[in-house]
Order: C-alpha cells, then sequence, then structure tokens
C-alpha cells in the first residue's frame, strides 16, 4: 500500500472482508483474494495541517448494522475545508454508510460540531450499532493552539433510521459499545489521548463511565482515575485494566489478575481472558471459571491466547499454534502459519491483512 495511505483496520462478514483506509473502503473475497468492489472516499483533506500530519496508530475497523433488509458497512470520517477570506477554516465529521453487497453509499450524514472545541487530527471512530443506533466518538482540541492545546472528545449517537443524532455528549470519549451501554472515559481539562493506552491525566480527574445508548444517560461511574483504557470484549463484558461487566462496570470476580490482560469472547458461551500470567476460560453465563492454565503448572505450557471463536481458542505455546477446548482448555490439535487477530466460520486475518482458510 502507498505509504501515504493510511490503514485503519478490517472486519470479516461472512465470506467478505472489508478493510478501511484514509482513501476507501475495499471489500475482498477472503476465499481468492479478488477485491470485489471499491467505495472511494473523496474527502479533500484529512488533517488540519496544525498539527502536522498525526502520527494516529489507532485501529478503527468497520462496523457492520442492519438496515431495511440489508447490511451497512458504516465508519466515521472528518474532512477539513481551510477558510478563503474571512471563513474560519473548517472540520466536518461525517458518518458514512455503505451497502456491503455492492458498495454503493447508501449515505452520508454530517455531525454536528463539538461545543468549546475543534476536530483534532485523529480519525474519528464508530464504536458500535445496536438495535438501529450507532456510537461514534470524535477526538478534539480544547483550543486552537495546535498540538499544545488540551485534548478532549465528543461522543454521539445516531439513529441508523432517521439518520438524526439522538444525543451528544461533549467531554466524554466512548470506546466500546456492548448491551446497550456506551463505555469509556469522562474527561478532564488535562487529558490527552494516546491511541495505543487510552486516556490519561495528570490529577485524578477522570473516570470511567457507562452511559445508556438509547438517551445518553448516566448508567454508572467510577471517578478518581488518573487513566482510562477499554477494550471491546462483547457478550455482556469489556475490559479496562480487568474483565468487567458492561451493564454495572464492576470486575467480574472471577476473572484473572494479572498485566496485560486481553480477554476474547468465543461468541457462544465463554469468555477466555489471558494475562503474563494467567489464561483462563469463564462461562459466559454463570461467570464460573471454566479452566485455568498459569505460567507456573508443572503440567503445561501456559499458552499465549490469540482469539477464540465458536468452542475453539487460538493460542500459541513456544513456536507451536494451539487450538484448545473452550470449555475444556484441553488440547484440540496444533496449526501452522495462520494468524487469528479476525476470526470467523470462513477465514482468519492476521494483523497485516493476510488471510487463511477456515478448516474443519
Amino acid at each position: 500500500m502507498d505509504e501515504d495511505i493510511k490503514d485503519w483496520g478490517f472486519a470479516l462478514l461472512g465470506p467478505t472482508l472489508y478493510h478501511r483506509t484514509s482513501e476507501a473502503l475495499d471489500a475482498y473475497d477472503t476465499h481468492s483474494g479478488r477485491k470485489l468492489w471499491s467505495s472511494a472516499l473523496g474527502r479533500k483533506d484529512w488533517y488540519t495541517g496544525k498539527e502536522g500530519v498525526p502520527s494516529d496508530d489507532q485501529t478503527i475497523p468497520p462496523v457492520f448494522a442492519q438496515q431495511d433488509g440489508h447490511t451497512g458497512v458504516l465508519f466515521a470520517y472528518a474532512d477539513y475545508t481551510k477558510g478563503s477570506g474571512t471563513e474560519h477554516d473548517r472540520t466536518d465529521v461525517y458518518l458514512r454508510s455503505v451497502d456491503a453487497d455492492s458498495g454503493k453509499v447508501s449515505w452520508t450524514v454530517r455531525l454536528p460540531a463539538p461545543k468549546g472545541a475543534t476536530v483534532g487530527d485523529l480519525e474519528p471512530a464508530v464504536i458500535g450499532a445496536e438495535d438501529g443506533t450507532a456510537a461514534v466518538r470524535v477526538i478534539t482540541r480544547t483550543d486552537d493552539s495546535g498540538s499544545d492545546g488540551g485534548q478532549s472528545a465528543t461522543t454521539y449517537a445516531v439513529d441508523l433510521k432517521s439518520r438524526q443524532v439522538t444525543w451528544q455528549k461533549d467531554g466524554f470519549a466512548g470506546g466500546v459499545l456492548d448491551s446497550g451501554v456506551v463505555i469509556g472515559a469522562q474527561l478532564g481539562d488535562d487529558a490527552t489521548f494516546q491511541a495505543i493506552d487510552g486516556w490519561h491525566a495528570n490529577d485524578d480527574d477522570l473516570a470511567l463511565a457507562g452511559l445508556a445508548l438509547t438517551d445518553g444517560s448516566p448508567r454508572w461511574k467510577q471517578d478518581g482515575r488518573t487513566g482510562v483504557e477499554v477494550e471491546q470484549v462483547g457478550g455482556g463484558f469489556f475490559v479496562a485494566g480487568s474483565l468487567r461487566d458492561s451493564r454495572t462496570g464492576q470486575p467480574v470476580p472471577s476473572a484473572p489478575d494479572g498485566s496485560f490482560i486481553h480477554c476474547f469472547n468465543d461468541q457462544r458461551s465463554v469468555i477466555v481472558c489471558d494475562t503474563k500470567e494467567t489464561a483462563r476460560a469463564i462461562d459466559a453465563q454463570s461467570r464460573k471459571v471454566l479452566w485455568t492454565i498459569s505460567e507456573d503448572d508443572p503440567s503445561r505450557k501456559k499458552p499465549e491466547v490469540k482469539n477464540a471463536f465458536h468452542g475453539a481458542v487460538y493460542a500459541t505455546a513456544d513456536a507451536d499454534g494451539v487450538v484448545l477446548d473452550a470449555r475444556t482448555g484441553k488440547d484440540r490439535g496444533l496449526y501452522d502459519g495462520a494468524s487469528t487477530y479476525v476470526i470467523n466460520e470462513y477465514a482468519a486475518a492476521g494483523i497485516d491483512m493476510n488471510v487463511y482458510p477456515a478448516t474443519e
């Protein structure tokens, strides 16, 4: 890919991979690698010039939503227009839906400007979509002085049928949508954002919070934080330092404690969490521990979990790729070469978009 084209990530739906870049949304057949269609973005410019070309390390895959019997591929983008004469420079944020089958643009809507801030150079993100509503997060600057200005965010909920913004929360940075709750950081005055590790503040004026997708009303809030980083899990769970309940924000007691926790939903009945010290599977309904493999287990190597899907856990143990049974933790077999960064019933795709076919 051209180095001037930014790669924002990809997602699988059925036998098709949808790839989002700064120039277009592209669809590929996972079996042959053939490009099925390309929907050009056609924006004027994607950064303001005040901050230079931003080092934006976000991963922002497209999001799928059912609309009038069709599947829409959703993404958000910013379009910068330099003012002339007495006109101010302007950055507008848009939400777009592209038909998953044809690649035709179904619609594009412009979101209202954030209040008391300007849109920054970091790409906006569709956090997710549920029950006909999408959540979109926009990173903003709290003044126009460039990179020395403070950072903030605005989160929007957009009704996909009426294409109207149903609520807008300035000073709130949504990062996860799950079970009807938009989860993210309530921001103070000195917040800063790093794509690798989330939001930070020198004072304890950040909060981990959940808002109702329906109307933006508070569901729960945990104040007094210097950092907030959230990670999507699904199935009623998210990660913020530990595995947590999306509806309450509370930690799940049966989840492992440890550094660098990542959790995966097998999209059936199991959540698998991995830390440097422990790999553990939890029943998604009862929240009982199904199995644990720790680094000090004398009988087994502690695997590094990469993903989970439909009763299978994909991991590595030293040089081997190993498939574990999600409910028992027993080895089911080895696999060679495949990267399971994203996986479904048709294919697995690595982070560099190398695709491997699914097998029985």
